[in-house]
């Protein structure tokens, strides 16, 4: 059980806040913006943004089930679980390299009055 934790707590779990985020940002796209095609552009960016993240959580989830097995079993060399973890950061590398290029393009949708009011409460 332990293990379990531990490995969980590594891989940061679901991330609901994120999407929680994104669903927000969403709504403020939907209020700020005129309903027009870079409106349409701006929502499909944040469905996106929506969908990676939400393959990462599962292929997170599936890499912490794969690691909590491999403690499990004390026949598993170290090697092995390296290599889970050489998985896990490198789909975590991706992930953000995707998250990234996909709020740059958010911003090629977004004049700079709109991205003010839209995130006008981060900090």
């Amino acid at each position: 059980m332990l293990v379990a934790l531990f490995t969980l707590w590594l891989l940061g779990g679901s991330s609901t806040c994120l999407l929680d985020y994104i669903a927000d940002t969403r709504d403020s796209v939907k209020t700020v913006m005129v309903k027009d095609e870079r409106q349409k552009a701006a929502l499909i960016t944040l469905k996106l943004m929506k969908k990676t993240a939400g393959t990462h959580n599962k292929q997170a989830g599936k890499i912490a089930k794969g690691l909590d097995k491999a403690f499990r079993d004390h026949a598993v060399s170290a090697g092995e679980i390296d290599a889970i973890w050489d998985t896990y950061f490198t789909g975590v590398d991706q992930y953000n390299h995707d998250m990234i290029e996909l709020r740059f393009e958010l911003r090629e949708h977004i004049n700079r009055e709109e991205w003010a009011a839209i995130f006008a409460d981060e900090p």
